[in-house]
């Protein structure tokens, strides 16, 4: 038996003892066949420690030095290290010892980095010096199958000689310590030396280290296999698009890096799907513009313009703005867009930038992961296909979806699909794990059936475990066997399993939120980055090496726990980073309804279902604000709902599917009947409850139920009479409303002139956002038509003026179409035909520039009215029929008494008398059942015309 110190305390051991007489252990015998492995020997030495036991008393010098040895116990632990042995005030370790690899040599130098940096904190103020070394040493094999180095030979010797050139607090490493690491890291070199050390024949290379980064990307050349022809098929037809398209696990970005590589000298440009981020918009393309362009939130606008320049895109002044608010800029003010020309502006913007930097830098432009990308980047990247002119080097990565389908559909690209590895590839893979056997090799590559991330799972799964006898039963998936390969990181499961609560990617600070109680949860994700579970990216962050190696950590935590994780994240960022919840709600909302957060989901999803509106995405709006109202409902069955967030999801849910599906969908009066149930019994503040009412009272006007819709005016004044101004505003919009379609105008202009004097831009001017429609601009409208009918036309046409100004002032340009078309309305009741016109003719202009198709149908059955009066009475008829039918399919029956009337007109002066009769008759009858009394005065004359 070869004596040698306890493996455990590190004291001698007795000549033939089995058990360690100091600490009680086992002692494990070494066989006769010893082993050579290459491993990283790590010296450490607690500097100053014999003159701080000559300056302090006993017991306390006795808790540093027990400090000292549980810091690095810890820390060593941590990074997969083991303590050999311990002298007092020094420790050796070994890095390596489960399997060679150079990430061993970097667990060391981290280890060492963060004892130096956490000593002083434990001991008083005292520092360490820390020496590294890599190598062969010879090992023996122990009774308990366990590997022990055998403490002899060059590299402990260097090991111990490095730590005494390290400066206190540092870490020095030998230079083959850097080579065995350098495909992994890049060192940050404090000093660079080579010196002779005591008791070493050769000089010796000594860097002292103060930090490192992860290299990025360290897949060489050779992982690409069996894909040959799809890479000379990538680098040779430079005239096509490519899609490489393969389930996951095949290989698609491993050859899209081979393809990134032969395009050094021109360069890439890529654009990456992150799968947690798949519901912003733009997303991907804003972090690549952010990146190639350094621009970041305190860029000004003039940095921005002059970015642009340099990739020979020259911005106006306008699409600067577009492009600050898109890049998220401090400096950015709202833009006088609708939404859907912001949106339709910025993807062009975008496809503008991408083809410039892809020309400006003779670069290619790859896609990675289109199944993930948000319809705005997959409208940029079309746009990109099908530009004018040589459009730019583009390749594309994704899994068999309808997305990728309808990209090839729709776009000149050509398909490069992988097919998976032959046996004979999957042999070379799996060349460089030597310690398989051939036995093990055949059932990996029986097992993995030509799928290259499942090859290596199952390898890594291997080596991790062994498999002596070849029993051992391989995983059936690939998501089996990274749960095992999970579940063999011991203590380190629980952080991979947080992770994956925050998604494929995160930021590390956001991990302690779910692991508080932690103390070296640093260390432990620099560990696993070294192991490869988590690559770095440049700006800090870390992500999984693959998605399933995510989804696999994700689907390993049980039901309960994960619920509670995503509800105590989401609790977490709420109070530490309120920023990052306000620019991603629908991320927050995802950990809610994730958590099953009952008391907190309904706000969150109102949080995001506002924010998709506000981007144009009305279905994912729609789905955040029908969950928050389905969980409410749940939850209250069989009861009725209580909660104070249901009226304003169903306000909301009610505006965004009136804006996707129009007002007649079936789906929308659905919507629109449980607001209307819902405002009898449910809860809410007296703001909440207007802001229903508003909605309600909107749709029945649209509708032409002007005297149903009296009925919420009336809880409207009730809510207002002791409320505050801002209630009183958006009741006396609708009162002001209300009396003008029922023809009392005397009370319109009253009511008008009490809004008028509470309204304020500062307090008031964003209520459109909520409620569809500014309340100065809309009392406004009613002014001009109230002034035209009393032939005060300077009035009518300042009123008109003043509004347009008011909606550029506060972006409220959606609504200029309208006042428009309405003011035309207005001057024609006045007599003022060829002014009507134009103000029509100028809404519908407007309207269809903003594909605002409503008010573009609205104001195309007003000009056909305009024309009837002017004398148009041969096609205007059949024009206005058919306009007014549409109107009607679409629930806007608001002035059909009037469209009747309008049409009988056109008949009477066609000589058609009889028909003008029925039709009028129709008219004066619609006017008195819907309440509608706005065109009486018009509809008489016409009667007066036929008598």
């Amino acid at each position: 038996m070869l004596a040698m110190s306890c493996m455990s305390c590190a004291e001698p051991l007795h000549e033939g003892a089995r058990f360690c007489s100091h600490c009680g252990t086992e002692v494990l015998a070494l066989d006769d066949n010893p082993e050579l492995r290459i491993l990283t020997i790590q010296f450490i030495d607690l500097v100053g420690s014999t003159a701080f036991a000559n300056s302090t008393e006993l017991e306390t010098y006795d808790d540093t030095i027990a400090a000292f040895h549980q810091q690095v116990n810890e820390t060593v632990e941590t990074y997969r290290g083991r303590v050999l042995q311990r002298y007092g005030d020094g420790v050796l370790s070994c890095f390596g010892l489960d399997h060679d690899g150079e990430d061993s040599a970097l667990s060391a130098i981290a280890s060492g980095l963060s004892i130096a940096k956490a000593m002083p904190e434990r001991v008083n103020g005292l520092q360490v010096r820390v020496g590294i070394d890599t190598g062969q040493i010879m090992c023996r094999v122990g009774q308990q199958g366990a590997l022990f180095p055998q403490l002899t030979g060059l590299h402990v010797n260097r090991a111990a000689r490095l730590q005494e050139q390290a400066p206190t607090g540092g870490v020095v490493i030998s230079g083959q310590t850097k080579s065995f690491l350098s495909r992994l890291a890049r060192l940050d070199e404090a000093s660079h030396d080579t010196r002779l050390l005591k008791g070493i024949d050769q000089p010796v290379e000594l860097i002292e280290v103060a930090g490192f980064q992860f290299q990025e990307d360290h897949t060489e050349v050779s992982d690409l296999l069996e894909r040959d022809k799809e890479l000379a098929l990538l680098q040779s037809d430079t005239s096509r698009a490519h899609a490489i398209i393969g389930p996951a696990g095949i290989g698609k970005t491993v050859l899209l890096d081979a393809f990134s590589r032969t395009q050094k000298n021109a360069g890439i440009v890529r654009i990456d799907a992150r799968a947690n981020l798949q519901q912003s918009a733009l997303f991907p393309v804003v972090e690549t513009l952010r990146r190639e362009l350094d621009l970041h939130a305190q860029s000004s606008l003039a940095d921005l313009a002059t970015q642009f320049q340099s990739i020979g895109v020259a911005l106006t002044d306008q699409d600067v703005m577009v492009m600050a608010g898109l890049l998220g800029l401090q400096v950015a003010l709202p833009v006088l867009l609708t939404p859907e020309q912001l949106q339709s502006r910025r993807i062009t913007l975008a496809t503008h930038a991408l083809a410039g930097l892809a020309q400006t830098r003779t670069a290619a432009l790859t896609f990675d992961d289109l199944h993930w990308f948000d319809e705005g980047t997959i409208a940029v990247l079309q746009a990109l296909m099908l530009a004018e002119g040589t459009p730019p080097r583009i390749v594309v990565t994704s899994r068999p979806s309808e997305k990728i389908d309808a990209l090839l559909e729709s776009a000149p690209v050509t398909p490069v699909h992988l097919a998976p590895l032959s046996d004979e590839a999957a042999k070379e893979a799996l060349s460089t794990y030597a310690e398989l056997d051939d036995a093990k090799r055949a059932r990996i590559i029986e097992a993995a059936e030509g799928n290259p991330l499942f090859l290596s799972a199952l390898a890594t799964h291997a080596r991790q475990f062994g498999d002596a006898d070849g029993s051992q039963q391989l995983p059936q998936t690939i998501e089996a066997t990274f749960q095992a390969i999970i579940n063999g990181f011991g203590a380190l499961r629980d952080v991979i399993q947080c992770a994956a609560i925050l998604g494929r990617d995160f930021q590390p600070e956001r991990v302690a939120h779910l692991l508080p109680t932690r103390p070296n949860l640093e260390d432990e994700l620099r560990v696993l980055t070294i192991r490869g579970i988590f690559n770095p990216y440049g700006d800090g962050a870390l992500f999984f090496d693959h998605i399933l190696l995510r989804d696999a950590a994700y689907e390993m935590i049980p039901g309960k726990r994960r619920r509670a994780l995503h509800k105590s994240f989401a609790d977490a960022m709420q109070t530490h980073d309120p920023a990052y919840c306000a620019a991603y709600p629908h991320l927050m909302a995802d950990h809610r309804m994730a958590a099953r957060d009952h008391e907190n989901l309904p706000g969150a999803c109102i949080a995001a279902g506002i924010h998709m509106l506000m981007a144009v995405n009305f279905d994912q709006s729609m789905t955040y604000l029908d969950h928050a109202r389905t969980d409410m409902e749940d939850q209250a069955a069989p009861d009725q709902v209580a909660r104070p967030e249901y009226l304003p999801v169903l306000s909301l849910l009610a505006s965004a599917t009136v804006q996707r599906m129009g007002f007649s969908h079936p789906v929308v009066l659905e919507r629109y009947q449980l607001l209307e149930d819902a405002i009898a019994y449910a809860e809410g503040t007296d703001r909440m409850r207007m802001t229903a009412l508003y909605g309600l009272f909107a749709h029945r006007i649209i509708n032409g139920r002007v005297r149903e819709s009296g009925e919420y005016v009336e809880m409207m004044e009730k809510l207002a009479r002791d409320g505050d101004d801002e209630l009183k505003v958006m009741w006396l919009v609708n009162e002001t409303a209300h009396a003008l379609y029922s023809g009392q105008f005397d009370q319109a202009a009253d009511r008008s002139a009490q809004l008028k004097s509470i309204y304020r831009v500062e307090d008031h001017g964003r209520l459109f956002l909520e409620l569809g429609a500014d309340p100065l601009a809309s009392v406004l409208s009613a002014d001009a038509h109230v002034a035209s009918r009393r032939g005060d036309l300077d009035g009518a046409l300042a009123a008109m003026s003043q509004a347009q100004e008011h909606l550029k002032t506060i972006g409220a340009i959606a609504q200029i179409p309208w006042i428009h078309i309405f003011g035309g309305q207005a001057l024609l009741a006045g007599g003022h035909l060829d002014l009507a016109a134009r103000e029509v003719e100028a809404g519908i202009e407007i309207a269809d520039e903003q594909q605002a198709q409503f008010w573009s149908l609205i104001g195309r059955v007003w000009m056909t009215i305009v024309q009837i009066y002017q004398g148009n009475t041969t096609e205007a008829p059949g024009a206005l029929e058919m306009l007014t039918g549409q109107a009607s399919m679409i629930g806007a029956d608001l002035n059909a008494p009037f469209y009747k009337a309008a049409l009988a007109k056109a008949l009477l002066t066609n000589g058609d008398l009889e028909a003008a009769q029925t039709l009028l008759d129709q008219a004066e009858q619609l006017s008195e059942t819907t309440g509608e009394h706005e065109w009486d005065s018009s509809i008489r004359e016409i009667r007066t015309e036929l008598a």
